[in-house]
């Protein structure tokens, strides 16, 4: 869903642009990582073991060459950039239509440090969010993150037209809290997106869905589903949704469009067709898509919503 900060013109705008990129078969959403070192250490992840990194500082060349309409600053951690200020406010102003978002940890978020990113430009502020109570922490290896978190969210989203989303990992290990989650959400004023757990970044298959648990976690998905018009705070679509136990249960979902609908970019420059594939150039070499992607072995929300198909459902979604 579009922050109630974008105005209608600038709806509007993002509408056609999103329509023009279609055309031109070039990617809708960029994934920016501007660092990879981490303070957390989750096990689903293992980018907090990164001992030293080359990266850019002016991240504005990489985006005007590609030019989607959603740009992700991530990490890592992207909150340990000193300057992540500079690089939203660098971007917003020297673009045409570009939504920003980040998606942070929150172990580093103030009330202070939020007001400065959406002074800077940014239009969405996700908060990565997996379990309600200490589980978190645990997860996250950070102690006393979710309190920090329980307590910052409604000072955030208190009087706020600003768009924050928690993001959560669809596991084993968390889908008897995946509904509590997004009622958690809604109680707290803000809005939630989840996406299906992949064991390609650190081949830790502990967190897979099992078979015996696959009618579960369809009721899940079904709850959910009912729940978007209910709570109106859910931002997937049926269409993604719906595809997460077929992912579970068959370890694949073919016709990736990574590198053609959505790219990854390296705090370095570099292309990757996501985030779990190698490199095809730097962005100054970047003259068009890559190779056509054969792998089918995640379920990512930002590649399952860039596959989605446009409904006017799907458009009074985004702009509600």
């Amino acid at each position: 869903m579009l922050s109630k900060k974008i105005t209608t013109s600038q709806k509007l705008e993002g509408f056609f642009k999103y329509f023009r990129i279609k055309v031109q078969k070039s990617p809708i959403f960029m994934a920016l990582e501007v660092t990879k070192h981490c303070n957390a250490k989750c096990n689903i992840c293992d980018y907090w073991k990164t001992k030293s990194e080359s990266r850019l500082d002016d991240y504005l060349p990489v985006v005007q060459r590609i030019n989607p309409l959603v740009v992700t600053l991530t990490g890592g951690e992207p909150l340990l950039r000193k300057d992540l200020s500079d690089i939203i406010y660098r971007i917003k102003e020297n673009t045409n239509f570009i939504y920003v978002c980040i998606v942070t940890n929150g172990s580093l978020l103030t009330e202070e440090k939020a007001k400065e990113l959406w002074k800077a430009g940014l239009n969405q502020l996700s908060i990565s969010l997996d379990y309600l109570g200490a589980k978190h922490d645990e997860q996250r290896g950070i102690k006393g993150l979710y309190a920090h978190i329980s307590n910052l969210i409604p000072n955030l989203s208190t009087g706020s037209d600003n768009d924050i989303v928690l993001n959560t990992v669809i596991m084993k290990d968390n889908m008897d809290q995946l509904v509590d989650i997004a009622r958690q959400a809604h109680e707290w004023n803000v809005k939630v997106s989840y996406s299906a757990y992949t064991a390609m970044k650190t081949f830790n298959r502990a967190h897979i869905v099992k078979p015996e648990s696959l009618e579960q976690l369809r009721a899940e998905i079904t709850e959910i589903i009912k729940l978007k018009s209910d709570l109106g705070n859910i931002m997937n679509s049926d269409y993604y949704l719906k595809r997460i136990p077929i992912y579970f249960e068959t370890g694949a979902i073919g016709g990736c469009q990574a590198g053609r609908s959505f790219i990854q970019v390296t705090p370095d420059g570099y292309l990757k067709p996501c985030a779990e594939l190698p490199v095809f150039c730097h962005y100054s070499e970047y003259n068009g898509r890559p190779n056509e992607v054969t792998c089918d072995k995640c379920w990512y929300a930002c590649r399952g919503e860039s596959e989605a198909p446009v409904t006017l459902r799907r458009i009074m979604e985004f702009v509600r």
